[in-house]
């Protein structure tokens, strides 16, 4: 009887020891999806790092912050920049869609929507297979991009951690869907139409800066791209594009003509005639003007107006670009156009083109809405326009570019202004 007492007790407090014991494998705290809404979206320091498999961290910190995280940190800095701007970004945890980040207006779309188009889970392993979508006026913009991206997270659990084991990146062409093809066209049309006419608001701020500094307007491109070293005199470079400073750039011809200091006329006309593109033009009104026909003479001769000057901005000979009608706000900054900013640049870091992004063929412009301080560094950045796997490169770029202070009545004074950033890509 003793002996079966014993027995008894022996194994009760085994079971008790072993409930008391935790499993080596313990489930992990959240489903595969949000570990994945977390590694990007996170707000703790290590949200990334996090759900990196052991191996892929140790490997990624010899890296010492070079280009190893590209991709990862891409998605993490733009929902950094949408999280710190002005736009209505949501994640969520069930349903067809991951996240979705809503733009206020101006932009070449009003929505970014990721949905999930596949979650197929079993055990310790989840495959999550997302695809982009850009919205236009509430439906699925299909001549936004020019291929029809999915991404697949493979997730794996580690140590009761979902990490992210692979990702795979598949693009879809249906080179023979006459539909496709059509919106493929149409969407390059439209974006180097788009090019063309930020162009030309580079060139008319450039000329003003130019006109500001010299007295007298440029007659060429060439001679908006010099700097002070390659003419003698103490001036920065006006036009900073060496595509459009050479005149050609996205199917377009560029070119300033009818010019004799106090006056100029600068179009762009499609290098390929019958292309369907507008041709556009403009002068030291500011006015930017586009022609259906596609040439440049029909412009200038009676164009359609497609951008009124700003009010206030008309130049006029002998301006200051310290008091080119600045226009104070309540903080005490300074609104200041894109021309008189790029006259300030001492030192500029050209972006990195992301890698996704070069495989995809994608190119265009990235506008900034930037605050330079007193000193003269970038103090904050948010993205008014463009494509969502170049805006994070573009950012990471101009916020380490260095501008000399503005004065205002001989005072350093904070100023705002917007930056252009071109991506473009070279060869077939």
């Amino acid at each position: 009887m003793r002996s079966l007492f014993s027995i008894t007790l022996a194994l009760l407090a085994s079971t008790f020891l072993q409930a008391q014991t935790p499993a080596a494998d313990a489930p992990p705290s959240q489903t595969a999806r949000q570990a994945l809404i977390e590694m990007f979206f996170g707000q703790a320091p290590d949200h990334l790092e996090k759900h990196l498999p052991d191996v892929t961290r140790r490997s990624l910190q010899k890296l010492e912050g070079e280009n190893g995280q590209g991709f990862l940190a891409g998605f993490s800095a733009l929902a950094a920049q949408a999280k710190a701007g002005k736009e209505k970004f949501e994640t969520f945890d069930t349903g067809s869609t991951l996240f979705t980040l809503e733009t206020p207006g101006g932009g070449d779309y009003n929505k970014i929507e990721v949905t999930v188009e596949r979650d197929s889970f079993t055990g310790a392993e989840d495959e999550i297979e997302l695809a982009l979508h850009l919205i236009r006026n509430g439906k699925d913009d299909e001549e936004a991009l020019p291929v029809l991206p999915h991404f697949t997270f493979a997730m794996k659990i580690e140590a009761g951690v979902w990490r992210l084991d692979e990702i795979n990146v598949s693009v879809r062409l249906p080179l023979t869907d006459p539909n496709f093809l059509k919106s493929l066209e149409k969407s390059r049309l439209r974006q180097n139409e788009q090019v063309a006419q930020w162009s030309m608001r580079s060139v008319i701020s450039a000329e003003k800066s130019y006109q500001t500094a010299s007295g007298g307007f440029a007659c060429t491109l060439s001679a908006l791209g010099k700097t002070g070293k390659e003419t003698g005199a103490a001036h920065p470079a006006y036009l900073y594009d060496a595509q459009l400073v050479a005149g050609k750039k996205n199917g377009y011809n560029f070119s300033i003509s009818e010019c004799d200091g106090s006056h100029y006329q600068a179009v762009a006309e499609p290098a390929a005639p019958g292309s369907g593109q507008r041709a556009f033009c403009a002068d030291e009104s500011g006015t930017i003007r586009a022609s259906a026909d596609g040439k440049a003479a029909s412009c200038v001769a009676g164009g359609e107006v497609v951008e009124k000057a700003p009010a206030g901005r008309t130049p006029s000979a002998g301006a200051s670009p310290q008091v080119e009608a600045p226009h104070a706000r309540q903080d005490g900054t300074v609104n200041i156009s894109q021309g008189v900013a790029q006259g300030l640049i001492v030192s500029k870091v050209q972006p990195v083109y992301p890698p996704e992004a070069r495989t995809a063929r994608i190119q265009g412009t990235v506008v900034l809405k930037a605050r330079i301080n007193k000193m003269g560094d970038i103090e904050s950045l948010n993205l008014i326009s463009g494509h969502p796997l170049l805006a994070p490169a573009a950012i990471d770029a101009v916020k380490q570019w260095k501008y000399r202070p503005y004065l205002l009545n001989g005072s350093a004074v904070d100023v705002n202004t917007q930056i252009t950033v071109n991506f473009t890509l070279a060869g077939p």
